[in-house]
């Protein structure tokens, strides 16, 4: 209860240093401030009648990988206080039971003047072997109306199989030396989908961007500007669940150690 306690003190602090920081660097007659929401699923093979062509990768070394998020990974102390972020819930509920929903994000968007342009990245929470089933970019600018340009890729796994033995080792094998190792075949992303899918919209109408594969709903709302800078500064106070695991694995391994003397019947 102490540590609530505390912890509750500490974050009341800080975020009041933060906000006032933040404060100066907006000015309220040009700065225009919205909470953003993407939901994106991939619709099932059955309820898609269009072909959509997959692109072959040779090699996933390149790609992000993950940890695989523990059991407490998706709350934290921050998160117990005060819910940071009301994603698409509702929507979310009533498309699951028909299609995977792979991303349920909000971003708080503070724009310093029109023609302003933000960026963001994200990707699933549903990985395989690490690796993400979606990666996306978005940037959001605000003129008129606010634009939004969204590039996602779309991974398809497969077991990518160990490379085949070479001659000289078929020689070497068949002289009686040592069989060289074979390696299991691991589960990678083998072919992706790139697809870009631009939106502009009015603020407090929901959209739907159309692809046989990919499904987007995106909302943007506005808020006041001394609101979003708030948010803004919690959310920096709040780690995401793989800044948690992270901290939490770098706590263990820069834990202190002591030597405990031992005694004995001499």
């Amino acid at each position: 209860m102490k540590t609530y306690y505390l912890l509750l003190l500490t974050l009341a602090a800080f975020s009041s240093q933060l906000f006032a920081a933040n404060e100066t660097e907006y000015n309220p007659s040009t700065a225009r401030a919205y909470e953003a929401y993407l939901l994106t699923f991939v619709w099932p093979d059955k309820d898609s009648s269009e072909q959509v062509d997959y692109k072959s990768l040779v090699s996933a070394a390149n790609l992000p990988r993950y940890p695989s998020p523990s059991a407490d990974s998706s709350r934290s102390s921050a998160a117990n206080i005060a819910q940071l972020s009301v994603p698409f819930d509702r929507f979310k509920n009533k498309i699951a039971p028909h299609a995977e929903v792979l991303v349920n994000k909000k971003w708080t968007l503070i724009f310093k003047t029109t023609g302003a342009t933000l960026h963001e990245t994200f990707h699933s929470d549903v990985m395989k072997n690490g690796y993400p089933e979606l990666t996306g970019k978005i940037a959001i600018k605000l003129g008129r109306y606010l634009e939004s340009d969204i590039q996602y890729k779309h991974y398809r796994f497969d077991p990518r199989p160990a490379p085949p033995v070479s001659e000289q080792e078929s020689q070497a094998d068949s002289q009686g030396a040592l069989p060289a190792q074979t390696l299991p075949a691991t589960l990678e992303p083998t072919w992706v989908l790139n697809l870009e899918q631009s939106n502009k919209t009015a603020s407090k109408k929901l959209n739907y961007l159309d692809h046989p594969i990919i499904g987007t709903l995106i909302y943007f709302k506005p808020i006041s500007l001394d609101d979003a800078i708030q948010q803004v500064s919690l959310e920096k106070l709040t780690p995401t669940a793989e800044e948690a695991q992270l901290s939490s694995s770098s706590a263990v391994q820069l834990a202190p150690t002591y030597d405990v003397k031992q005694t004995g019947n001499q």
